[in-house]
């Protein structure tokens, strides 16, 4: 009886039936949710105006532009937070960089292009007075 006993304890021990080891977490492809769920980073408009010759309704629909941009930073910065949550433990050093590095590459691009169209304005409104 005690062989039995010995055997059996023994056989749920090595399979991890008495005492459960931790579950290894599935790693992760950061590259892959980023896109699957993000979209991706957002690529803002190229904005090349002469201030002098550029008409009002040219700097209209550039302004429409860069608000659709800065509005699509936004909503893909609220992402990758959300997504950071999501995957949690999953993530790797490595992969909270890259979603690090994302996020800084789009808010700098958002402000790029913001300074950008703000200088147009300026030079557009010093000339047409």
């Amino acid at each position: 009886m005690r062989v039995i006993l010995f055997a059996l304890l023994s056989v749920l021990l090595a399979t991890g039936a008495w005492a459960a080891e931790p579950k290894k977490l599935k790693p992760v492809d950061i590259k892959k949710e980023i896109l699957d769920n993000c979209s991706g980073i957002p690529f803002g408009p190229t904005i090349i105006m002469d201030a002098k010759s550029v008409t009002k309704e040219e700097m209209e629909n550039a302004k429409a532009d860069v608000q659709a941009f800065i509005n699509q930073v936004d909503a893909f910065q609220v992402c990758m937070v959300k997504l950071a949550n999501t995957l949690g433990e999953r993530m790797s050093d490595n992969d909270k960089r890259t979603m690090g590095a994302a996020i800084d590459r789009s808010q700098k691009e958002k402000e790029a292009l913001g300074n950008d169209y703000n200088k147009l304005v300026d030079q557009y409104n010093k000339l047409h007075k």
